[in-house]
């Protein structure tokens, strides 16, 4: 049986590669194979950073297999609905930075996913999008939500219910990705994005990821009071002491021998 998913490590990253050609789509094993393959990765202390892209050079992902819902039966959607749930939380819930690297076409389940990382990278001939609603469905794996938290409510309701597909330019200039780069590059570039973690502390990243994930439904006043915490909280541990060494002394920071400690 093909392996749907692909891990390859990479120093302090990983590189995590849908392989279900010819267009990557999501069926129940895919989706539990990324489900254990993010959760292996996130007890890997030597791995910081995560790239996930598509196997070819035409789609990052299609998304579910719509032969999953053909006989309209509830209970089987119920579990297609459930494998996404998991796979999607298993990237949102990586404690280090997760960048998707967007080498075509990404759509619904597809877009989903690289909506669940931390950063978008995108190639110039890609195409976005949330088509569900073409084939009486919605999106089922935080689609709604994330895409109106990137893009804003009126840009969700063009892709989600215009069935509209949008080009990687169009994707920048409304929020959707963070970098657009030429045909061939995502990968590459969302490698170097992923390698700048490791100049930063695990646990400061660990902090202010939550915090800038809590924000939008805080208050200005309930966020300066969590950020207080959260930094006190670090102040004294042994990577903050290590930071503060580290740039005294004009070397890099070991954050892996503090870890150890």
């Amino acid at each position: 049986m093909t392996q749907k998913i692909i891990v390859e490590r990479l120093g302090q990253s990983a590189i995590v590669t849908i392989n279900n050609p010819p267009a990557n789509v999501w069926t129940i094993e895919s989706l539990q194979e990324l489900a254990r393959a993010m959760d292996a990765l996130t007890a890997d202390d030597a791995i910081r950073a995560v790239v996930l892209t598509g196997a070819g050079d035409r789609y990052f992902s299609a998304g579910a297999d719509l032969a999953l819902f053909g006989d309209g039966a509830a209970a089987q959607a119920g579990k297609v609905a459930d494998a996404f749930a998991l796979a999607f939380d298993a990237v949102r819930h990586y404690p280090g930075v997760t960048v998707a690297a967007v080498n075509g076409f990404a759509l619904g389940g597809g877009l989903e996913c690289a909506l669940a990382c931390d950063y978008i990278v995108a190639e110039r001939g890609a195409s976005l999008g949330l088509p569900e609603a073409r084939v009486g469905l919605i999106p089922c794996a935080g689609g709604t939500k994330a895409l109106t938290d990137r893009v804003g409510v009126p840009w969700a309701k063009r892709l989600i219910l215009g069935g509209e597909f949008v080009t990687a330019d169009k994707a920048l200039a409304i929020g959707l990705v963070e970098e657009v780069v030429e045909s061939g590059l995502a990968k590459i570039v969302a490698l170097s994005l992923a390698a700048r973690v490791r100049e930063q502390s695990p646990q400061a990243i660990h902090a202010a990821r939550r915090l800038i994930e809590a924000s939008p439904a805080q208050t200005l006043a309930a966020q300066l009071a969590a950020e207080k915490a959260a930094f006190l909280a670090l102040i004294g541990s042994a990577e903050q002491l290590e930071g503060v060494r580290a740039f005294n002394e004009k070397r890099e920071p070991g954050w892996a021998e503090q870890d150890d400690d």
